[in-house]
């Protein structure tokens, strides 16, 4: 047999895109440089451009995601091409899937957006019940490698997608049978097969999902590392939760391997979110008279490149697309719709009670109050679960709300809300409430007393899982390890850590019952936390929580005042832990918070006194 000869394949990677076409941040109204695919488009072309033979994919949440979006949503006509697919167009994608967010505006929108791909979009789990198909299986792409001995030899190239089981149920506008979102697992050990005897030499997936848990639970939400696992799978483009591999922050596991990029072996990629990175593979590839076999490989992530001086004729071309949605959605997004006497921001929303988080709960409970009038459940305290979506961490330096006291906007209103969820009124006792804190809880490291420098949150953790449940007063006891975690799996099931949980100052009883105002995607099980069964989802309302958000602030006229003590931590005496928020953050120092110094990355250092 003769000595095989090798080759190369490069491929690129986009995901979450979330509709950020500019490097613009809609919600500061400033240029963002580090973000959005223009800041990508001249590394696309230049990996693309050179001697490899290159696949550049996309991952999904592509159309959904900025007022930008909204905008085009409401306002492109039926027919009209969609500038986030001509731009996927115009820089030579060759395939991309759905993700979960690209749902959040109905069917039709998704359609039309998606009609005008010039490449597969594929998907082995999500498909609609109605209609023409939104997505292939998957997709044979076939190339030519140029190998060693100077010869091109070519190549079967199967690319599949995958998205959350939970897409079928997170949206309103999709949940009532819209759409069919299968286990991940078991649409992969089914696809898989097929495209290895459609002839596919090597088989890509494109996991609009995140590397959570190695093991597979039925319809799991991220379920990158299982993926990994099936028999003829060969890379793993993985999405969704807006985090970045490879990453060395990362502690390693028998399965991932964050510094090589790697999930059971094979090589992995996750470019974040927003155009802030690209991800990039390079395959070693051996051939011989059996076939094509990875026999190395090479991952990275690179950052968006700041050239803010200079427009390659590729950006302009970007650019133009977008040019006139872009200026109107400006223009939209500038409407007063309230007015506050106070600053309102979140660069200590997960760690104090939050002004921003507070208004949104207020409208939430408002209006599913008013919804359940005259109904067997009117007689029950309502309250609400809130998060914070723009609160630093992994979402970057510009990742905050900050108004400042004077006119509240559309735009303003954006940034506390920014997805099309809905609301769902929920009936939970004392007993199952203390148990979502408890989730909740698990955001914060465990802190030990009598030390003064100590990490307080741990940076992979989302701040969106960070939920407060507005109606209630309680404390969190941070000496005691988390119940669960980061993935909501019960891990130290002895452990409390919230205490004097009590509404109007009565203490909780483990058998009182409560209607929560809580997101469509928190209510079906998004972030890790339980799915609520069906017998427990009272009213579910079909206006998205971002309407009734400005509807409230437009009723009030004014916030007049800071936001009210929901909770806090118990108390630790001579003790302190460090955190990471924005140099701005300095402005607005309240209580046990201070100003420690410079930090990483731009950000600066606080700490909280216990």
């Amino acid at each position: 047999m003769d000595a095989p000869v090798t080759g190369q394949l490069r491929i690129l990677q986009t995901t979450d895109l979330h509709m950020q076409l500019l490097p613009f941040d809609y919600f500061s109204q400033r240029i963002d440089p580090a973000t959005g695919l223009v800041s990508l488009a001249d590394q696309i072309m230049a990996l693309k451009s050179d001697k490899t033979t290159t696949i550049l994919c996309d991952n999904g949440d592509l159309i959904q995601g900025s007022p930008l979006a909204d905008y085009l949503a409401k306002h492109l006509s039926a027919g009209a091409p969609h500038p986030m697919l001509q731009a996927l167009n115009l820089l030579g994608y060759d395939a991309m899937t759905i993700g979960n967010h690209d749902f959040d505006f109905g069917l039709d929108v998704l359609r039309n957006a998606l009609r005008t791909a010039r490449f597969p979009v594929v998907s082995a789990n999500l498909s609609a019940v109605e209609g023409p198909a939104l997505c292939l299986p998957y997709a044979i792409i076939e190339r030519q490698i140029v190998c060693d001995d100077g010869l091109s030899r070519p190549i079967r190239i199967g690319v599949t997608g995958f998205g959350p089981p939970q897409s079928q149920d997170w949206g309103d506008k999709t949940g009532k049978g819209g759409i069919l979102a299968g286990d991940i697992i078991e649409a992969a050990n089914r696809i898989v097969p097929q495209i290895r005897d459609a002839g596919a030499d090597l088989i890509i997936a494109l996991c609009h999902s995140g590397i959570g848990a190695a093991a597979p639970t039925p319809r799991m939400e991220n379920a990158a590392v299982p993926l990994a696992s099936v028999d003829g799978i060969d890379v793993i483009l993985a999405g969704h939760t807006h985090e970045a591999f490879p990453n060395l922050t990362q502690a390693a596991t028998k399965e991932i391997d964050p510094l090589a990029g790697t999930l059971h072996g094979k090589p992995a990629v996750m470019a974040t979110f927003s155009g802030k990175t690209l991800g990039v593979i390079d395959l070693d590839l051996s051939w011989n008279e059996k076939g094509w076999a990875v026999c190395g490989h090479r991952v990275r992530l690179e950052p968006a490149v700041v050239t803010p001086n200079t427009q390659s004729p590729v950006g302009q071309q970007l650019r133009s697309l977008i040019a006139a949605a872009h200026t109107a959605t400006l223009a939209k997004m500038s409407a007063p719709i309230a007015h506050t006497a106070v600053p309102i921001h979140s660069y200590f929303a997960t760690v104090q009670p939050d002004l921003s988080q507070e208004l949104l709960a207020l409208a939430m409970q408002d209006t599913l109050a008013a919804a359940i009038d005259g109904t067997p459940e009117a007689d029950l305290p309502v309250l609400a679960a809130t998060s914070p979506f723009r609160s630093g961490g992994r979402g970057g330096m510009g990742h905050y709300i900050d108004i400042a006291p004077g006119p509240i906007t559309l735009r303003d209103a954006a940034a506390i809300f920014p997805f099309a969820d809905t609301v769902c009124g929920v009936r939970r006792t004392g007993a199952q409430l203390a148990t979502w804190l408890e989730r909740a809880a698990s955001y914060y490291y465990q802190i030990t007393a009598g030390q003064r420098d100590q990490p307080l949150l741990n940076p992979l953790n989302p701040g969106y899982n960070c939920d407060t449940i507005f109606g209630l007063s309680y404390e969190i006891d941070l000496t005691q390890p988390a119940r669960f975690d980061m993935d909501g799996s019960e891990i130290n099931p002895r452990s409390r850590r919230i205490h004097n949980l009590s509404y109007h100052d009565k203490p909780v009883a483990d058998t009182d019952t409560f209607v929560i105002a809580t997101t469509s995607y928190r209510c079906k099980g998004g972030g890790g936390f339980p799915a609520l069964p069906h017998s427990d989802i009272l009213h579910v309302m079909h206006q998205p929580i971002r309407e009734m958000l400005v509807a409230h602030l437009r009723d009030s006229a004014e916030v007049k005042g800071p936001g009210q003590p929901t909770w806090s931590f118990c108390k630790i005496p001579q003790t302190a832990a460090t955190f990471q928020s924005a140099p701005a953050a300095q402005a607005h120092l309240a209580g046990p918070i201070t100003y420690i110094g410079a930090g990483a990355d731009g950000f600066d250092t606080y700490q909280i006194s216990f």
